[in-house]
């Protein structure tokens, strides 16, 4: 049987990413992300590093694909899908680059190969353009490398930033069984209910 969901959207996305964690499931917190460009929707997948009870946090250097497009358009989706479990989560709303100082405190929370990839686009991103953003065959592993031997690249490089993604809609799919169906609910923000969410059962 599915299970009941409690009434906050965000509480049930936040334990639904830790059970998936406890549950051995790798990489737990990542994210399916669309936005919309000039020539239509792009997706990829990011790493949540932060669930709040208003949005979901990930990181990206800035300008690339997702940065671009959010700030010409911040309506974004995104998708949680974790299928060992039998649920998907799948969000729509608003995302928008954090302040600077945000991204530096987080910066030396993330894994060193992360924060190596930061500074390989740091080298990398004002010799290239989108929408390809191109580069030369080996570049992101000279650059990985010259940032692994630089001192200071435990600090964030200027391009880093911190997305906050803040869904209006959350909807919860929950998988059946071959004697019963799956079961989807919906979530809709609100003022009027101390929760701050609405939620009701939908086609699956």
């Amino acid at each position: 049987m599915p299970e009941p969901l409690e009434p906050d959207a965000m509480a049930v996305l936040a334990r639904w990413v830790r059970e998936a964690g406890g549950a051995g499931l790798p990489l737990p917190s990542t994210m399916s992300f669309a936005t919309t460009g000039p020539d239509g929707p792009h997706a990829r997948t990011v790493l949540v590093t932060t669930i709040d009870a208003d949005a979901v946090l990930f990181h990206s250097s800035t300008p690339t694909g997702k940065t671009v497009d959010l700030d010409a358009d911040p309506r974004a989706a995104g998708v949680f899908h974790w299928p060992a479990l039998g649920r998907q989560a799948v969000l729509t709303g608003r995302a928008v680059r954090l302040d600077a100082a945000v991204s530096r405190a987080a910066f030396p929370t993330r894994p060193r190969q992360l924060q190596l990839v930061a500074w390989a686009y740091e080298e990398l991103l004002p010799g290239v353009s989108e929408p390809a953003y191109g580069v030369a065959p080996g570049a992101v592993e000279a650059a990985f490398d010259a940032a692994a031997a630089r001192e200071g690249s435990a600090a964030a490089p200027p391009s880093w930033t911190t997305i906050a993604f803040t869904p209006h809609r959350l909807d919860f799919w929950q998988a059946g069984t071959e004697a019963t169906p799956p079961t989807k609910q919906r979530y809709d923000r609100t003022d009027r209910t101390p929760t701050g969410w609405t939620s009701t059962p939908v086609l699956p």
